[in-house]
């Protein structure tokens, strides 16, 4: 019988050597941390391998599971096998680096598609920073709105100082009443991180203006040439907000890196729009896998 697991902070190091190259952002220790608990995930040790499941306990047909990590040759479909039966998973989502692998070891055991809505989104990192050329002119007059209107400073934030951002939070929140679902809660996650940012090795940023914070960003060094942002937040009040902490945020913390991962659009259309605007320069793929009927 499977033994399900719950995450803990030093699984990190382990588990970021079983994920090695994997650049997909939901497979991030971060991302699977801090949505442990609403996203009801855990872990199982199948033959080795390192099965990361989401078992929500309400609705059993929404679980899915991972790329069983570490899985040696040939026990694969094992894994697979085991995580159906013992679990009732039907579906896998995994990144495009692994496909040959579940071609290889487990052909015409599921039928297979992308998984558009959580392909993430690459860019370069300076042309985030310096938006040239003609195709960001649109942006640049944007993040212009906000820097020629508002006298604002770049704030650097940690576990000890982030409560400085929590009346803007709870504005935002209130607002946006409709961005959880039963299965995320997305201030329980930014507290989550903020709660462990030195073990999870974060790095976070503000905007202040009249000593307010207007915006705020959170993210993570993924690859020596790759930071990850993870949450990004901004009072639209205050306009341009959102261009400036993305510009902001890459200049003061992440500008020695090449890429900058801004992970996926889940399907929402304006958000895929807005995404597209900032002209990505690769999409990290995510498939979906379904066992064969």
């Amino acid at each position: 019988m499977i033994e399900l697991k719950e995450f803990t902070l030093d699984l990190k190091e382990r588990y970021e050597q079983l994920l090695r190259d994997i650049p997909t952002s939901f497979y991030r220790f971060s991302n699977i941390y801090m949505a442990k608990d609403c996203s009801h995930l855990h872990y199982a040790e199948i033959d080795g391998a390192f099965c990361v499941v989401a078992l929500p306990p309400t609705s059993p047909e929404e679980a899915y599971g991972f790329f069983p990590l570490g899985a040696e040759e040939a026990k694969l479909r094992r894994a697979f096998l085991t995580l159906r039966e013992e679990l009732g998973i039907e579906r896998f989502y995994v990144p495009s680096e692994v496909l040959p692998q579940v071609e290889a070891e487990c052909p015409e055991m599921f039928e297979m598609e992308a998984s558009r809505g959580d392909f993430d989104y690459v860019y370069r990192t300076q042309d985030l920073i310096e938006l040239p050329g003609k195709k960001y002119h649109s942006k640049r007059n944007h993040l212009s709105k906000f820097t020629s209107t508002y006298d604002y400073e770049y704030v650097s934030l940690n576990g000890e100082n982030f409560s400085q951002c929590q009346p803007m939070m709870d504005a935002w929140f209130a607002e946006h009443t409709d961005v959880n679902t039963p299965f995320f809660d997305e201030e329980q996650v930014i507290h989550t991180l903020m709660d462990n940012f030195d073990a999870l090795g974060l790095r976070a940023g503000a905007l202040r203006v009249n000593g307010e914070i207007c915006a705020f960003s959170i993210g993570e060094l993924t690859a020596p040439d790759t930071a990850h942002i993870i949450i990004e937040k901004a009072d639209v009040r205050y306009n341009g907000a959102y261009a400036a902490i993305n510009q902001e945020f890459l200049k003061n913390a992440w500008a020695d890196t090449r890429f900058v991962n801004r992970e996926e659009d889940m399907g929402h259309e304006g958000l895929r729009k807005a995404k597209e605007s900032y002209h990505p320069v690769h999409f990290n793929e995510v498939y979906k896998l379904t066992f064969q009927k």
